[in-house]
């Protein structure tokens, strides 16, 4: 954690110091609009801003547009899941039964001992 924290600072400072000795370094930029005596840094780090703010949003777009197969899987598994569900269910329901049965067929035996 301490060492996290220490490489960050270090980053940070590194970053500072290359941007502060590179302020002479400008450039003119068009985006929609000249924008003149930018220095090259500030550009360096939009630019890459810009990059992972595309980056993310591709991703997005390629998680939603999932392939028609991974659909197809994804249902064939909820049904799956269903059909095992129902199978739970009637396997509890045909315990209950034989439970109820047993109890049935005690309680009967019991009363044929007593008219006996």
């Amino acid at each position: 954690m301490i060492v996290s924290l220490i490489l960050i600072v270090l980053l940070v400072v590194f970053m500072a110091f290359f941007i502060g000795m590179n302020l002479s370094n400008v450039c003119t930029f068009w985006f929609f609009k000249t924008y003149t005596n930018l220095p090259v840094s500030i550009l360096a780090l939009i630019a890459f801003g810009a990059g992972i703010v595309f980056a993310l949003l591709f991703i997005f777009v390629a998680k939603m547009r999932a392939p028609a197969s991974d659909a197809e899987v994804r249902a064939q598994k909820r049904l799956e899941k269903k059909a095992k569900a129902e199978e739970r269910l009637r396997q509890a329901k045909e315990k209950q039964a034989e439970k109820q049965a047993a109890k049935d067929a005690k309680k009967q035996k019991g009363e044929i001992q007593v008219n006996q």
